[in-house]
């Protein structure tokens, strides 16, 4: 079977390669390649035939054409390790056509089963609309009559979706890793060139009678999605106190677990330089804000996190006068560098490197 524009094994490829982060002479040759290559191509033909920084991205490619998709029930996309993904519809009858219960859906997802299973699918995933969430009974039972047998996997807030799973290969171990079971946070540690620290207190209790925390506090919170530790941390600071940062490096973190709702925390805690001393708080987040020298903090303030900072990375314990002439350096910290794979953007990575 010779591969072209009106077959729907070369538009399914084309539209691959029109969605790879390649440059758009690469993604040219590719799609010239695609016109006259046999269908079947073979890992061999491609380890053989192909530049070594395009072989991943053909692999792929191969994967996405090779598992068929026609005669399937329901419409889905194919999604990573051969996994079948189904997306219902917010009314009833956009899934199925004529139907307009959720019935003649769960028929055809309970064929669609069938022909995932037998062209050697790994999982199925459904994604449901919360509107539509009465579904998930139907999906999670277990009984005879109706063993459809799917686990609830996550649910995405920002969409309002909750998306279940099933393995298909039964007698085998699931391999479908839990959806993330971390938060990431992180902290400022902004040291001016007086060798003074940002530090904050928030509020404790209720809104009605809210007073002033006890201890003095570093400003930071969690990462919005997307967001690096440079632009967090900095937002975060800025957010809680007015002053505007530049990140340096990370000092330092802790992985800690039994949050709420089971949750793990890695905490990081990054090195700032402050633009401004000028101070300009909260009110809703934060009671009062001061800079305060390292020596007087650690002659009045217990706080373990800013402690073990300037203990382990400033070799700080208080007995060690420190002055205001020059600004503090840390011993060791985390500087941002990064690591590239070929047609990849660059993943930041922050590497410890002693400093002299």
């Amino acid at each position: 079977l010779k591969i072209t524009p009106s077959n729907k094994l070369y538009c399914r490829w084309k539209n691959k390669i029109d969605r790879t982060m390649v440059p758009s002479t690469t993604r040219t040759f590719l799609t010239g390649m695609l016109s006259v290559c046999n269908c079947k191509l073979s890992s061999g033909f491609l380890h053989h035939h192909s530049p070594p920084t395009l072989r991943p991205i053909l692999h792929t490619a191969m994967m996405a054409t090779s598992m068929p998709t026609d005669g399937c029930p329901l419409p889905f996309e194919i999604g990573p390790y051969s996994a079948a993904e189904v997306t219902v519809h917010l009314s009833s009858g956009a899934d199925v056509g004529d139907g307009d219960d959720d019935g003649e859906f769960l028929s055809k997802l309970d064929q669609s089963i069938e022909f995932w299973r037998e062209n050697d699918y790994t999982s199925a995933w459904v994604t449901i609309p919360a509107s539509r969430a009465r579904l998930i009974e139907q999906l999670s039972s277990n009984e005879d009559k109706e063993n459809f047998g799917f686990n609830l996997h996550h649910i995405n807030s920002t969409q309002q979706t909750i998306i279940m799973k099933r393995w298909l290969k039964d007698g085998t171990e699931d391999k479908i890793p839990p959806w993330a079971s971390h938060q990431v946070g992180c902290a400022g540690f902004v040291l001016n060139n007086q060798n003074e620290i940002l530090l904050i207190k928030e509020w404790s209790g209720p809104l009605s009678s809210r007073v002033p925390s006890r201890q003095w506090k570093m400003p930071g919170g969690l990462l919005d999605a997307g967001e690096s530790f440079e632009e967090a941390t900095c937002r975060e600071v800025l957010e809680e106190t007015g002053v505007p940062c530049e990140f340096e490096s990370i000092l330092t973190f802790w992985h800690r677990h039994g949050l709420k709702w089971d949750k793990s925390d890695l905490y990081y805690v990054c090195l700032l330089r402050p633009k401004s001393l000028e101070l300009e708080i909260c009110p809703v987040e934060v009671s009062a804000a001061k800079w305060m020298h390292v020596e007087d903090f650690l002659a009045t303030e217990d706080h373990p996190l800013i402690t073990h900072v300037l203990k382990t990375n400033f070799l700080l314990d208080g007995s060690i006068q420190v002055g205001c002439s020059e600004r503090l350096t840390p011993t060791a910290d985390m500087t941002a560098g990064a690591i590239q794979w070929p047609n990849r953007e660059p993943y930041p990575t922050y590497s410890s490197i002693p400093r002299k």
